[in-house]
């Protein structure tokens, strides 16, 4: 969702006026509106052009015009989604004559606004009641099975015997903007030996969420030969879609029934990291044509002040080589933002496992310069969402009709259990030892794995032994045991989700015969088994708000033109390019979008001069026919460029200029049932 970005700006300008000269009216008009993107904020250039009537001695109705400049860089929030057109409005506030030192001067003041289109800031979850907790899962969207006939054609098939099995292997679901699509790979094997192998593809029409969660299986029905050479295979698909949402569900009073795990959300941020990075082509380059990115990573790591949010950004290149062909070139950038502290992360602890994650929610990637055809530098710049919350234990209250609910996927508990493990390490006698003074563990983290009547327990602790040697210095020794036993749960199966937690540790080094010693190792902890299971839960608050709903696929156009300047140029020293004002054309058989891309270019020309020159070009693209219902359809210039052409005989040389234009699809924010503009 977006909603109206609002930015404005006073101007005071005072003129020379003639005496007895009455002011009847002035009116405003802009001539030029000039936007220049910065990193963290906006150049605005406004020409205004003034028409002033004003009335003579005589009684004479007069009009005078002259032109004045608005200039100034805006800082802009985050959430203004760069590269946008944006509009610019002037009005009149106040105008009147002061006599100064035997001088009239006219003292008028301009107001000016701004406008655009800026993504919803988080919104805020309503409180929920004392007896609720907020926690952040998966919520069930929608869920379904399909019989889908597949056919067959293959020459071992025949309807006398059926001496064909398929198995179905690599099967998954993904969520896509034309529906719920399903891959697979069905493997053929007849009883003579013939194999076979042939992809398995099933679309099924169905909108969801853009951000959901889509889980599904596959399973193959009887394979039947109808004729010879041709079989039917069915294929029955179960999926489920889910959407992470944030949720205060009611708890039951007492804490009688069925006890759940689930994430406690207490803490949530969006944040921007940007940042410019140098990239080496593997050839040179005329130009680079596009840059898009491929994929994202992004992980948590966590430390002992703050958090690390870390990832890698994966970018392709197109370019055209000085043979006038065009390639790829794919690389993969690092980022990294440091979080000093969470908001109540301390006093979080006690409360369970903490847990963090990362959502990404745009990428962009752009290009900044391109020297000697190799060194390209560009802007990165990631949005994300930061949220944390503890896994905490609750029992749920059974909902009924007078209340809302909410069908999640929570995590039944199936046992808490308390485990002990003990084992004797056998250590080396050091060989200038002298005597034993201290032993401590460090990094005593446990692992568990379900398997049917127990968990599978493995640790990898440091052990570090601590003597005096024989010249009574003190030396330090360390060991890295695997420890892996089996502990036995009876109700536990194959497939369940174990969290271990370990309460205490006993270490004592014991002396042996001989030269080896000995470390006699106590473990003490607990382990919770839980078991995904969709669950009916009560609310007890409002829903969250500005869900992200489904989006047609982004469209991207690029633009590509001679622009004619009046001299000869020799050199480029600076471009730049930025969006008017667009708008969709509906006609009969066509979905337009019409708008204008503007620009300034500052060239050395061949007589050695400096100048300037502004570009105005129109622009039309054709849409498809989905955004014809798209509310809010924001066009975005991603990237340009712009280089001289070779000067002929018979005509002077321009300049060739390119610019990428993405187009955005949202909704606006709606309060009681009117946009917010």
């Amino acid at each position: 969702m977006v909603k109206r970005w609002l930015g404005s700006g006073k101007l005071i300008v005072r003129t020379p006026w003639p005496f007895g000269m009455k002011v009847h009216r002035i009116d405003l008009a802009i001539k030029d509106f000039m936007v220049r993107w910065e990193r963290n904020s906006v150049l605005l250039t406004v020409e205004i052009e003034r028409s002033i009537q004003y009335v003579t001695a005589a009684d004479a109705v007069m009009a005078w015009t002259d032109r004045v400049v608005y200039q100034k860089d805006h800082p802009h929030p985050p959430a203004l989604i760069r590269g946008q057109p944006l509009q610019a409005a002037a009005n009149t506030l106040y105008f009147l004559v002061q006599d100064q030192k035997g001088t009239a001067v006219l003292e008028h003041g301009i107001g000016l606004s701004f406008s655009g289109w800026k993504r919803q800031p988080p919104v805020p979850v309503t409180a929920p009641r004392e007896d609720s907790l907020l926690i952040r899962g998966l919520q069930l969207v929608a869920a379904g099975s399909c019989l889908h006939t597949e056919t067959l054609a293959w020459s071992p098939c025949q309807p006398e015997d059926q001496p064909v099995t398929a198995v179905l292997t690599g099967g998954k679901f993904i969520l896509a903007p034309t529906g719920i699509h399903f891959r697979g790979e069905l493997q053929l094997a007849s009883v003579k030996g013939e194999c076979r192998q042939e992809p398995l593809s099933v679309l099924l029409p169905r909108e969801g969420p853009a951000d959901g969660v889509l889980v599904g299986e596959a399973k193959l029905q009887d394979l039947i030969a109808v004729a010879p050479g041709k079989a039917l295979l069915p294929v029955k698909l179960d999926w489920r879609l889910f959407q992470e949402k944030t949720l205060p569900v009611l708890l039951a009073p007492g804490g009688q029934g069925e006890s759940f795990l689930l994430w406690r959300l207490w803490h949530r941020e969006t944040r921007i990291w940007s940042g410019q990075t140098e990239v080496k082509l593997p050839e040179k380059a005329k130009m680079i044509t596009e840059v898009t990115v491929a994929a994202v990573q992004s992980r948590v790591v966590k430390a002992k002040k703050g958090l690390f949010c870390l990832g890698q950004i994966t970018l392709d290149l197109y370019y055209v080589d000085n043979a006038g062909r065009e390639k790829g070139h794919r690389v993969r950038l690092p980022w990294k933002d440091w979080l000093a502290a969470v908001a109540g992360g301390e006093a979080r602890v006690a409360a369970g496992e903490q847990k963090y994650q990362i959502g990404v929610i745009r990428v962009k990637g752009e290009q900044i310069r391109l020297l000697n055809g190799e060194d390209l530098t560009l802007f990165l710049q990631l949005e994300y969402e930061l949220t944390a919350g503890t896994r905490q234990k609750a029992v749920l209250v059974v909902p009924d009709p007078t209340v809302p609910t909410a069908t999640i996927l929570a995590e039944k508990i199936i046992t808490e259990d308390a485990f002990e493990y003990y084992v004797e390490i056998p250590v080396p006698r050091p060989a200038d030892f002298r005597e034993s003074h201290r032993l401590w563990w460090q990094d005593g983290e446990v692992e568990g794995e379900t398997g049917d009547g127990g968990v599978f327990l493995q640790a990898r602790p440091t052990l570090i032994w601590q003597y005096r040697n024989t010249e009574h210095k003190l030396k330090a020794v360390d060991f890295h045991p695997v420890l892996a036993w089996f502990q036995l749960v009876p109700p536990v199966h194959q497939g369940d989700r174990v969290y271990v937690r370990l309460e205490t540790v006993r270490l004592h080094m014991q002396a042996k015969g001989g030269e080896n010693w000995g470390i006699q190792l106590l473990l003490h902890g607990r382990l919770t088994v839980t078991r995904e299971e969709l669950r009916a839960v009560a609310l007890g608050g409002c829903r969250e708000k500005g869900e992200r709903l489904w989006r047609p696929a982004q469209k991207r156009t690029v633009l590509k033109w001679e622009e004619k300047l009046p001299c000869s140029v020799r050199q480029i020293i600076t471009a730049h390019f930025f969006l008017g004002e667009f708008r969709r054309v509906k006609t009969e058989e066509l979905l337009l979008l019409e708008g204008e891309v503007r620009g300034e270019i500052t060239y050395l020309g061949k007589d050695g001069v400096s100048r300037y020159y502004r570009v105005r070009k129109e622009l039309w693209a054709n849409l498809p026919p989905e955004y014809n219902v798209v509310p809010v359809l924001i066009p975005v210039l991603s990237g340009w460029n712009c280089y001289p052409l070779t000067e002929w005989n018979w005509e002077k040389g321009g300049v060739w200029c390119e610019i990428t234009v993405d187009l955005l699809a949202f909704t606006a924010v709606q309060i009681n049932g009117k946009e917010v503009k």
